[in-house]
């Protein structure tokens, strides 16, 4: 018994020896705040610039940013205007960058199906954007 007593001592003092503090107690935490990138005037002007000159573009060159992100929300789907918006947006607005307003975004899709990357059917009086063989072949 001796033995044990013993041991049970020396854990004990060990025990009472060691208040240390646990790791959440030495660490102090702060909190950060976190911004929506801006855009700065600069920046706005040369997207502006580079926004006009994509509508002067001829259909061998290359897409803008926004169209093609518009034409991977597809995805082998028919979309509604309101549903390629939302799909366009999300990617828009954690970068900081402005949402694409309604008329902005029918430009593009006009612009897109005057290049018949895009099409539409008309149902309940609203328009269904879909993707035509051309850019299925070509471009996904």
């Amino acid at each position: 018994m001796n033995d044990k007593e013993e041991i049970y001592k020396a854990s004990e003092k060990d025990l009472n020896e060691d208040n240390k503090q646990v790791a959440k107690d030495q660490v102090q935490l702060t909190h950060v705040e976190t911004k929506k990138q801006e855009i700065g005037e600069d920046a706005k002007e040369l997207a502006e610039a580079i926004k006009v000159k994509g509508l002067d573009q001829d259909e061998k060159e290359g897409l803008s940013n926004d169209e093609i992100t518009i034409l991977e929300s597809f995805v082998g789907k028919r979309l509604f205007l309101r549903r390629i918006a939302i799909v366009v947006n999300q990617s828009r607005v954690p970068l900081g960058i402005e949402p694409l307003k309604k008329e902005e975004l029918e430009k593009l899709l006009d612009r897109l199906i005057h290049r018949q990357f895009i099409d539409f059917d008309i149902v309940n009086n609203e328009r269904v954007y879909y993707l035509t063989e051309k850019v299925k072949e070509n471009i996904i």
